[in-house]
């Protein structure tokens, strides 16, 4: 509907639904009676709590309630106040039929939420009238709802009511783990057609635009005017791959198609990027802030093309000036990662990896197969999200565990990595080798990389007078805290039991590696192996 459509005026045309609640069911049946008669879909509840059942089935969407004010089970107040205090994507005209009908009363059931009141016993002109007359109110209330929720200019939902309908599609996404993906596009060289042919033939462009989005859509799909000339939509239990193919045929479809202007016959083209929700995503932003990094790579290679996140990890540096060269020198995502401790498996139950987790003082694990290849990671909110569950023994972590992972390949350059962080908000990504997790590659670590490499050796440059005493001291107390350290896991191992050697062992080790980290870099200067040689020597051990 566009503003200026007219709107129906009466319920014949919208088989509005009533739901009439009472106790007395000869009231019940002739005013089911006297309502079909009028055109209206009526369905019937004889107390409270049926009709609160009735009310939270999906297939109702009731617009008007009629009920009595006194019932078996409670009173046609306490349902008002219920109805009025449910969220609902409409309003709920309602009526409150009774015999009391003093001044009082008619108050209390007002202030309770009643829109009207029809008197015992039931006069079939008045019911009829007073349903008419909530008839208009509603008819009202809906072109006032639509004016407030579409877009003046192209009829397609705005931003806020776009963002509400999604939340609850991410949260469903999540809880079932099904796919969902996020399209962003906007129309190329738009400015130019407001430049050249006028405002009100951008206008044109955008009304024309949105009518092929808004038809090229399936009805669980939710789309919106994300702002200016750049659209959005989400597409539940869709991948990327399939949401590609949509936003290809899309492409096209706006690439083919003929505006007819007041002065000319114009063309326009459309940029467009794709993401997929990942595992690593916390919040419903990340998905949409990694579209328009898509969409800022899509324009960048030229305009008029769809670029997915796929593409966007595989082109992502492009540093022209050569600096990133100069900070990163031939670095590697596995000289920066944390080498993996541990991992769990699929068929593990959420009881024994949140006692894991915490014994071991870990957040998260990689998911791997008997045979060791990657399938997943879990997280503590992965666990937290059933944890409430009667059965948590029973659930697996192959219920829980995401998916749909980032993952590198340990020889890409470090720089990619860190420019694509810098990019989106995603914190962390898995290096992987056929099919094998090696190590995780976060914001910390390669911020770490950096203090103990290019920072340090940028400070020596400033300092070198007493740059080789610097490095001998850090190197000094590296070693003896890395001596201490080895010397206290023996002693432990000694005089703790073999159930606590598990999680003693692998906090210790977490604890030397970094300190490995340390010695190494502080002698990369010379020996020029540093984190490169870190990274060749945790390949190889196994914990």
């Amino acid at each position: 509907m566009t503003p200026g459509t007219e709107l129906p005026s009466g319920p014949q045309s919208t088989r509005s639904q009533v739901l009439v609640v009472d106790d007395d069911r000869l009231i019940r049946t002739l005013i089911r009676e006297f309502l079909t008669r009028e055109g209206y879909d009526v369905v019937t509840a004889e107390n409270c709590r049926q009709a609160l059942e009735v009310l939270e089935e999906e297939k109702h969407e009731f617009k008007f309630l009629v009920t009595d004010w006194e019932l078996p089970d409670g009173s046609g107040i306490d349902l008002i106040r219920h109805v009025r205090h449910v969220v609902s994507s409409h309003y709920m005209y309602i009526v409150m039929a009774t015999s009391h009908g003093n001044r009082e009363n008619l108050t209390q059931a007002l202030n309770a939420g009643a829109d009207d009141f029809l008197a015992k016993p039931i006069d079939r002109g008045e019911l009829v009238a007073r349903m008419r007359s909530g008839q208009r109110i509603l008819a009202l209330e809906t072109r006032l709802t639509h004016l407030a929720n579409s877009d003046l200019l192209t009829g397609l939902p705005t931003r806020r009511v776009f963002e509400e309908m999604v939340g609850k599609e991410w949260s469903r996404a999540r809880r079932y783990r099904l796919p969902l993906s996020c399209v962003i596009f906007d129309i190329d060289f738009f400015k130019r057609i407001n430049d050249v042919h006028g405002h009100a033939a951008g206008d044109q462009v955008l009304r024309e635009v949105g009518r092929i989005f808004a038809n090229s859509v399936r009805k669980s799909d939710i789309i919106c005017r994300y702002g200016g000339e750049e659209f959005c939509a989400i597409l539940p239990e869709t991948s990327s791959t399939q949401a590609c193919i949509w936003a290809e045929n899309l492409r096209k479809r706006i690439a083919e198609s003929e505006i007819i202007l007041d002065s000319a016959v114009v063309n326009v083209t459309s940029s467009f990027g794709v993401a997929e929700a990942m595992a690593e995503m916390e919040e419903l932003e990340d998905l949409v802030q990694l579209s328009d990094q898509c969409l800022i790579d899509a324009k960048q290679k030229g305009r008029n093309q769809v670029v997915s996140f796929n593409n966007l990890q595989d082109s992502v540096s492009r540093d022209a000036s050569g600096h990133l060269d100069y900070v990163f020198g031939g670095a590697v995502c596995s000289d920066a990662m944390t080498p993996v401790v541990s991992t769990v498996t699929p068929e593990s139950s959420v009881i024994d990896i949140s006692q894991f987790f915490l014994t071991y003082r870990i957040p998260s694990a990689p998911v791997v197969d008997h045979e060791g290849n990657l399938v997943g990671i879990v997280s503590e909110k992965d666990l937290m999200s059933v944890a409430s569950r009667p059965n948590p023994h029973e659930i697996t972590i192959a219920e829980v565990m995401r998916k749909n992972l980032i993952c590198y390949p340990p020889n890409i350059p470090l720089s990619v990595v860190w420019e694509f962080l810098n990019r989106v908000s995603i914190r962390t990504v898995l290096i992987t080798e056929n099919g094998k997790t090696l190590g995780i590659l976060s914001r910390q670590s390669i911020l770490r990389w950096l203090a103990n490499t290019t920072w340090k050796q940028n400070a020596g440059h400033d300092h070198a007078s007493d740059g080789a005493h610097s490095s001998s001291k850090r190197l000094e107390a590296a070693a003896k805290l890395l001596a201490e350290t080895s010397r206290q896991l023996t002693n432990d191992v000694e005089v703790r039991s073999e159930d606590e050697h598990a999680a003693m062992v692998i906090g210790t080790v977490s604890k030397m590696q970094d300190l490995m980290t340390d010695l190494l870099e502080s002698v990369r200067g010379e020996s020029g192996t540093g984190a490169m040689a870190l990274g060749t020597a945790f390949n190889t051990v196994d914990f």
